[in-house]
């Protein structure tokens, strides 16, 4: 039985992403490349992104711009170099999280607008409603308050004396 390589691992990682976030509504395709951005520390040109990927440039261009329009990625230019280059965003959790909090919000919106103005006579609906309105409303608070803490730690050890993050 021949050793799995960093590149059968990394390949493996890859596509686990991509499956996480197809189940999330992405294309399978967007999940690949956004796996292979996490891992990579040096930002990838559409060529080489469509090489590991193992797609067509076109494929990888239209999915590129669906992970750029959500904020997942970013991109960037060298110098001298007419190609584009894609990163993952350096916020990527706060922009995630902000995108699910606001997600959570126009849903909860929603029930705590129908529990209020729909008429509505099984208490078994009535009860499913209360529910969901009070699960929502504990993860915006809760999640909130977690992105809160993140930034207020993230700027406390941005701003160490050593003038790196710990």
């Amino acid at each position: 039985m021949r050793s799995r390589t960093t590149a059968d691992k990394t390949d493996d990682f890859v596509e686990q992403i991509a499956v996480l976030l197809e189940a999330d509504g992405l294309p399978r395709v967007a999940g690949r490349i956004f796996g292979l951005l996490l891992v990579s520390a040096e930002p990838r040109s559409l060529d080489e992104i469509a090489e590991h990927v193992g797609v067509s440039k076109a494929s990888i261009s239209i999915n590129v711009r669906l992970l750029e329009e959500k904020g997942s990625v970013e991109r960037v230019g060298r110098q001298a170099d007419r190609r584009d280059y894609y990163r993952i965003a350096d916020d990527i959790l706060e922009r995630s999280l902000e995108q699910r909090i606001a997600r959570w919000r126009r849903f909860h919106e929603v029930i705590a607008g129908a529990r209020q103005t729909c008429v509505i006579k099984q208490e078994s609906v009535r009860s499913r409603l209360e529910a969901m309105d009070h699960v929502y409303q504990h993860m915006l608070d809760a999640t909130t308050r977690a992105l809160d803490e993140w930034r207020a730690r993230r700027a406390k050890h941005s701003n160490h004396p050593s003038g790196r993050s710990r």
